[in-house]
């Protein structure tokens, strides 16, 4: 644990926090490592307030899969002995790429992390729960989320078929989609006594699930009617082109959706059964939204940014 933050300090505070006994002084180079401090630096006392024996430090890339602290401080040095802090930078994200794992787990006791970008779980598919962005799972956790960072659970799908995906479907910072999608008609081409004539296809817009402003696009995919125009080639026609018009039903392919667009806006997917904003159950009886952060062991929590989903 941290040496305390207030009142007196003595050197075997200190010492303890480093797993040292015996002789030693503010000017050993472990005692210094605690602060940062320079041999032969002037020091006071009070400078160890809060000083921790840790491993620190920065992710400053974008993650797009589920992580462990453990597995993102070994990659970064980490021996395997100490807690770890771990800061997030502004404008990184971590996040999942299932709702059925959370985007990070704290897997080391009596760690920190700082995040100043986002963390957030993946939406949930129609009617399925949003995943969980931090899942803590060893003791003496402390979260810290700084101004103007967020940690959002993933949103919940629309319920019944063709219902909005959660928020946190599609990449960050992109727009979410609203399902509409492209189908195929074709025209089979055809020899006759009196010619020949080429067959093609053509597309026509089909619609997917309900999406909206966070909601995402449809994932069951359904039917649409619709027709269009294929040019076709061949002596059956004068001058050597023509085109038939078909019509018919066409199978959707639904778009994704979900996205952060920004840490202040949260809505649910428009229309009855709209995928759930952050941290929301879906409409129509959808999937619950993820939590925030999900822990059945006690930890210390500061937020002074925006936070949506249960903590």
């Amino acid at each position: 644990m941290p040496v305390t933050s207030s009142g007196a300090i003595s050197m075997q505070d200190i010492m303890t926090e480093l797993g040292i006994s015996g002789s030693t002084s503010l000017n050993d180079a472990d005692v210094r490592g605690l602060i940062g401090k320079a041999a032969g630096a002037q020091m006071s006392m009070t400078e160890w307030y809060g000083a921790q024996d840790a491993f620190s430090f920065n992710v400053s890339t974008g993650i797009d899969g589920a992580s462990t602290l453990s597995t993102l401080a070994t990659a970064a040095g980490w021996d395997g002995t100490v807690p770890i802090i771990m800061t997030v930078d502004s404008g990184v994200h971590i996040r999942s790429m299932s709702s059925s794992t959370p985007s990070l787990t704290i897997d080391v006791a009596d760690s920190v992390l700082i995040n100043s970008g986002a963390i957030f779980g993946r939406g949930g598919s129609h009617s399925t729960a949003g995943g969980h962005a931090i899942s803590i799972t060893a003791t003496g956790t402390t979260v810290t989320n700084n101004s103007g960072a967020f940690i959002a659970g993933g949103g919940g799908g629309g319920g019944g078929a063709g219902g909005g995906g959660g928020a946190g479907q599609s990449s960050y910072n992109t727009a979410s989609s609203n399902g509409s999608t492209i189908g195929y008609l074709s025209h089979p081409g055809m020899v006759r006594t009196n010619g020949n004539a080429s067959g093609g296809s053509c597309t026509i817009g089909v619609l997917g699930g309900t999406g909206g402003d966070q909601g995402g696009g449809g994932v069951t995919p359904a039917t649409s009617y619709g027709s269009c125009s294929v040019i076709s080639y061949g002596t059956f026609w004068s001058g050597g082109q023509g085109s038939f018009n078909v019509s018919g039903y066409v199978s959707n392919s639904p778009a994704p959706g979900g996205s952060v667009l920004s840490s202040t806006s949260n809505t649910d997917g428009a229309g009855s059964n709209g995928g759930g904003g952050w941290g929301r159950a879906g409409e129509n009886g959808g999937g619950a939204g993820g939590d925030a952060i999900n822990a059945s062991l006690s930890y210390t929590y500061t937020n002074n940014g925006h936070v949506y989903g249960n903590v």
